[in-house]
């Protein structure tokens, strides 16, 4: 053979030997190569970063979008490890270096080609509204803002909402650095005459803000959802779709939404204002009372408070008509099974009041769980644990479930229905008024949990929960 014909032939044998040593070695690296949802099962961490704010972050991991995460890392059965961040550039930047997973705190998707082209979000598992609320300055329109200050948080949904507004003349807005509740100060002080904040913020912040007032909405339903950088595969995005499909379609989803959002629906301005004038004249002489029953039963004082202002407002002499009596309007045969021989003496009532709920507590069948349990339990104080037990029987006759609060509100009322009632144990009740009942009592604990943080709730911490989160540090060369 011609040696520059052997040569050729050589030189291309090689060629083709490299050039499948590359494809070998490409195959060998994308079977071994770990998917982002793997590595965080081999690791046993999920990382998430969210807001510092009240509402999207506490210690013991009872917010709406904490609890959902939780929830999420039970399903992938790993831990869970929180930061927190200042403002969502921040949550977009710890993505992106890697120091979270994923990010969380009522996170707005963003309308097509308006966001960071390398974030993803997953499903949205709830909807808001951008709305327009005041203090002072009534405002009804649109043409009425452009004669105020307005403020909103800058660069979130907000902003962007009341900027496609394209007012004429221009609005005057300031673009506010800071979290939701500091704004709402800044608008309570009358720094500014308005102030746009979504419909969970609203919702949330209004009995701490009682004279705030909604205007209207900017916005039509926005999608709420989880983030991710898109820049990495999408194993871990795929996974929480599929967590919060099942969480949706189970009925899981509603229940969770119904447990941290159901309480805030209704309002009555005039009640906060009377409860916080009530909190500074009535509670001090009684607060000790409450702290001590909250020692023998191991339950919240605040909890405990707030049933006791639903029940007589704190008036150590309330009587009904129906003869209970005291702070924690107490039956005569109540008071007689608890040892209360006096239901008019507050140190008495409130213990007795306590001793009885968390009996009743106790009652509850084991596999329903807190908070769902104290809720279980507060309906039974005013209706009786019969009658609760009689709605779940009427729930388990129409082939449902009522082992979850948000159910069992539903079924109570029926208790006045006699194609429902006369099939029960313990007959007729006023099902409604036990539904009203827990829903003040929860709304009075938030009031009251705000009003007075507890200094010892870093002993009941969820798993990868700190007092307070490690917030990410970012380095300052980074820039958005």
């Amino acid at each position: 053979m011609h040696i520059l014909v052997r040569q050729r032939l050589i030189r291309r044998g090689a060629i083709w030997a490299f050039v499948g040593l590359l494809v070998l070695a490409f195959l060998l690296l994308g079977f071994s190569r770990v998917s982002h949802v793997e590595r965080i099962e081999r690791e046993g961490v999920l990382r998430v970063v969210t807001l510092n704010d009240p509402r999207h972050y506490n210690a013991q991991g009872d917010t709406l979008e904490m609890s959902l995460a939780h929830q999420f890392a039970n399903h992938l059965d790993v831990d869970l490890r929180f930061h927190t961040a200042d403002s969502t550039e921040e949550l977009r930047r710890a993505l992106r270096l890697g120091l979270a997973d994923m990010a969380i705190g009522g996170i707005v998707v963003p309308a097509s080609q308006a966001g960071p082209p390398d974030m993803a979000y997953s499903r949205p598992y709830m909807d808001v509204l951008q709305q327009v609320v005041y203090k002072r300055n009534q405002v009804q329109t649109l043409n009425e803002l452009a004669t105020l200050t307005g403020a909103v948080r800058a660069n979130t949904p907000q902003y962007r909402a009341l900027r496609a507004l394209n007012s004429d003349p221009p609005l005057d807005i300031v673009a506010f650095e800071g979290t939701t509740e500091a704004l709402l100060q800044a608008l309570g002080n009358g720094e500014v005459d308005y102030a746009v904040i979504d419909s969970n913020d609203h919702a949330y912040y209004r009995p701490y803000y009682p004279s705030l007032r909604h205007a209207f909405d900017i916005s039509a339903p926005q999608p709420v959802a989880w983030q991710f950088y898109a820049n990495r595969d999408g194993s871990l995005r795929h996974a929480a779709n599929r967590f919060l499909d099942d969480l949706e379609q189970s009925g899981q989803l509603e229940i969770v939404l119904d447990r941290h959002l159901g309480h805030l629906r209704e309002f009555d301005y005039v009640g906060i204002r009377r409860f916080e004038r009530h909190v500074n004249q009535r509670l001090p002489p009684l607060r000790d009372y409450f702290q001590n029953a909250a020692e023998e039963s191991g339950l919240d004082w605040r909890l405990l408070a707030a049933v006791g202002y639903q029940e007589s407002h704190w008036r150590p002499n309330a009587v009904s008509p129906t003869g209970v009596r005291g702070i924690m309007m107490l039956t005569l045969r109540t008071a007689g099974d608890l040892g209360v021989s006096n239901r008019l003496d507050p140190q008495q009532s409130v213990m007795g009041g306590a001793r009885y709920l968390a009996e009743l507590h106790n009652r509850v069948p084991d596999h329903i769980q807190d908070p769902d349990r104290m809720w279980f339990a507060l309906a039974a104080y005013n209706v009786g644990m019969g009658h609760v037990m009689d709605a779940r029987r009427i729930a388990a006759a129409l082939d449902e479930s009522a082992d979850y609060w948000a159910e069992l509100r539903q079924y109570l009322p029926l208790l006045r229905d006699p194609e429902y009632y006369r099939h029960t144990r313990f007959g007729f009740a006023r099902g409604d008024e036990p539904v009203i009942y827990v829903e003040n009592i929860r709304r009075y604990y938030d009031l009251l949990r705000w009003m007075f943080p507890s200094e010892d709730e870093s002993d009941t911490l969820l798993p990868g929960l700190e007092p307070e989160a490690p917030a990410i540090v970012l380095p300052p060369l980074f820039q958005l």
